[in-house]
């Protein structure tokens, strides 16, 4: 055994794999994705996530039903997620885990988008500032869409590029039909991918104006690849635009949409980073912008920064509106290419270090924002959910708990049964007083429900009851009233950020 280690060249060793074209993508793909996973069960469960659980915890028809009403437009994600449940089962944690890895591939991919047009640090600086992005922490745990987008635009761009870069129009044919199947497969995840290839297109133009060569042959193949492509989505497009109700939540622009472009959008709710990286992300397309001819990467990455964006502003000032920021996700691969160019652009090596740890320290607060139990739009599903497990256990496994479930905070079409869907553990039999329809069966996200004063007679059968509602729309009243009719009163009362609790028990029963 000593000889065999006095044979082992170790300096070679780690000079070879330093020098390994895969070693700086696997390692910042490794930091984004131990990044995405440090309490990532942590953060309460919120109502976005609650629609992902509702769809991928029912059956497979139940679920295609359900696309023919509503949420058609995450219609692929809700597919890969119901089969990440099948193979592991359902937990706040495992419905997150994919965006981790989405976040985690997100970031070797932006490395790999780098490199393919400079050496030397920026890929690898690329990818350390993707991974310290706000928005990229937040969307690493996330049960949402939002990372694979990221993912899909940077790998989207990749493709191509090297499509655009085959000279053999035999072999340029074929990756130009995997850029197609590639914006299928995209904008089937989430259809505002497809504005992704419209920046390709600006990309395209910018690269005919500047190029001393004929560019003329590999656009003809570009546009080939992207009709074909948007052939194939239009079945999937005119059922999105029908559901389209959907997003009427959007808010017209008007005096926050500055700051959501400008802070919101990329860097969350931090200011300072939002200031920082604003002027970097000037400075790197400057610097870009200068050195580029011909299909650049300023010729790439500079349109995916702005085309998607400036189209969605478009739309909602002339249309109807549908610029939110967590829809741009997808352009961080390209926000932290730019930012980047602009650090790399710095003068001296010392500069460079002391701004990548200007830039981590800026990234702390964020990061630690985030992994709290409310960091969700102030949700406490988490701790409701605890708070009806430990006066269950209280009780005693003898008796029987009813739950009604009231409104949910700033949602008008869901109740607080989705935390049942959330934390069914916590629920897992309850009489459900309320319930007419459970979601499963509605082909709708949401279960339909009676009044209280129609659910009355379920309650014979139990012991005590829980009412969850929302501090608006407030049915503490009506419950109380209604239980009062039949004998019930309140024995105690939680009230947290945006839920409150109340136990009934049948009036003259001592408290256990």
């Amino acid at each position: 055994m000593t000889d065999l280690l006095n044979r082992v060249d170790a300096p070679s060793l780690l000079s070879r794999a330093r020098s390994h074209r895969a070693a700086a993508p696997l390692a910042v793909g490794m930091l984004g994705l131990a990044i995405s996973l440090v309490r990532i069960g942590v953060p309460s469960i919120w109502y976005d996530e609650a629609a992902t659980i509702s769809a991928a915890t029912r059956s497979w028809p139940q679920l295609w039903e359900m696309l023919g009403t509503i949420d058609a437009v995450h219609g692929l994600y809700y597919m890969l997620l119901h089969a990440v449940v099948d193979v592991f089962g359902y937990s706040p944690v495992i419905i997150r885990v994919p965006s981790a890895l989405a976040a985690g591939v997100g970031a070797a991919l932006t490395v790999v988008l780098a490199r393919q047009f400079t050496g030397g640090r920026l890929p690898v600086l690329a990818g350390v500032i993707f991974c310290l992005l706000p928005r990229v922490t937040w969307m690493g745990t996330e049960a949402r869409s939002y990372a694979l987008s990221a993912m899909l635009a940077a790998l989207l761009t990749i493709v191509f590029v090297r499509a655009q870069r085959c000279s053999a129009p035999s072999a340029s044919w074929r990756w130009w039909l995997l850029y197609g199947g590639l914006v299928v497969v995209s904008c089937l995840m989430f259809i505002y991918l497809a504005l992704v290839v419209i920046a390709h297109g600006f990309t395209m133009a910018w690269w005919l104006v500047t190029s001393r060569r004929s560019a003329a042959p590999t656009i003809v193949r570009w546009f080939v690849a992207s009709t074909v492509a948007a052939a194939a989505l239009v079945p999937f497009t005119l059922e999105v635009v029908a559901q389209s109700s959907q997003i009427e939540w959007i808010k017209p622009l008007g005096d926050h949409t500055f700051r959501q472009v400008f802070r919101t959008q990329w860097f969350l709710y931090s200011n300072e980073f939002a200031i920082a990286g604003c002027g970097l992300i000037v400075f790197g397309a400057i610097v870009l912008a200068t050195r580029s001819r011909g299909l650049s990467l300023a010729a790439v990455i500079l349109p995916g920064l702005i085309i998607p964006t400036g189209a969605l502003l478009i739309a909602t000032e002339l249309y109807t509106p549908l610029f939110t920021p967590r829809y741009l996700t997808m352009g961080v691969p390209f926000v932290a290419i730019a930012i980047a160019a602009g650090v790399d652009a710095l003068t001296s090596r010392a500069l460079v270090v002391l701004t990548i740890i200007a830039l981590v320290g800026l990234a702390v607060p964020s990061f630690i924002e985030q992994r709290q139990p409310q960091a969700k739009q102030d949700s406490t599903w988490s701790e409701v959910a605890d708070l009806i497990a430990d006066e269950r256990a209280e009780d005693g496994p003898g008796t029987t708990t009813a739950v009604i479930y009231g409104y949910v905070r700033r949602h008008p079409t869901a109740t607080a049964r989705v935390i049942r869907y959330s934390y069914p553990d916590a629920f897992e039999g309850t009489i459900d007083v309320t319930l007419e329809t459970p979601a499963a069966e509605t082909g709708n996200l949401w279960a339909e429900a009676h009044q209280i004063e129609d659910s009355l007679d379920r309650l014979e059968e139990a012991d005590v009851a829980f009412l969850i509602t929302s501090i608006k729309r407030d049915l503490r009243p009506i419950t109380t009233a209604a239980l009062a009719s039949i004998g019930w009163e309140v024995t105690e009362e939680w009230n947290l950020v945006d839920v409150n609790v109340l136990r009934y028990e049948p009036s003259g029963r001592s408290s256990p």
